[in-house]
């Protein structure tokens, strides 16, 4: 073989070299002589598109039973559902890091009872200003400055 091939070859070895060591440094971490390796940082998830989620807690605070408060996101990244009293829709994106924007709101304009109202409020508020987003255990919850949402998935 030519010096010319040998180094050809021996550059390739020591790049493949070069880009395992990087994939095992970045991918995993040692913990100890006798642990496995653990991924390093976390694990991103897919936001749960075309489900239908019924609210079952705001701020921990259980929704009344036979109360209809519901959210899903299509495919089109439109967020709809009904609050309660009102039914509404929105531009609703889940972006890097698990987060949830929001755009603007269309609610139909139905008035019903203070409590009714105030759930209403509260879940769409919650919505608002960026909030994460984790499934945990079949629940959405959904946390950010505005308040936490906890989610059960509708049939």
């Amino acid at each position: 073989m030519g010096s010319d091939l040998m180094k050809q070859i021996a550059f390739c070895a020591a790049a493949a070299l070069a880009v395992v060591a990087l994939f095992g440094a970045t991918t995993a971490r040692a913990v100890g002589p006798d642990e496995p390796p653990k991924p390093i940082g976390p694990a991103f998830k897919n936001f749960p598109l075309s489900q239908t989620w019924s609210l079952r807690a705001i701020n921990e605070k259980p929704i009344p039973s036979g109360l209809d408060v519901s959210l899903q996101v299509d495919g089109n990244l439109r967020g709809s559902g009904f609050t309660g009293c009102n039914s509404w829709s929105a531009s609703l994106y889940p972006v890097k890091e698990q987060h949830l924007l929001m755009g603007p709101v269309a609610l139909t304009k139905k008035q019903c009872a203070k409590d009714i109202m105030a759930i209403e409020n509260g879940f769409l508020g919650a919505l608002l200003g960026s909030p994460t987003w984790d499934l945990v255990n079949g629940e959405l919850i959904v946390k950010g400055q505005r308040g936490s949402l906890r989610f059960d998935r509708s049939l």
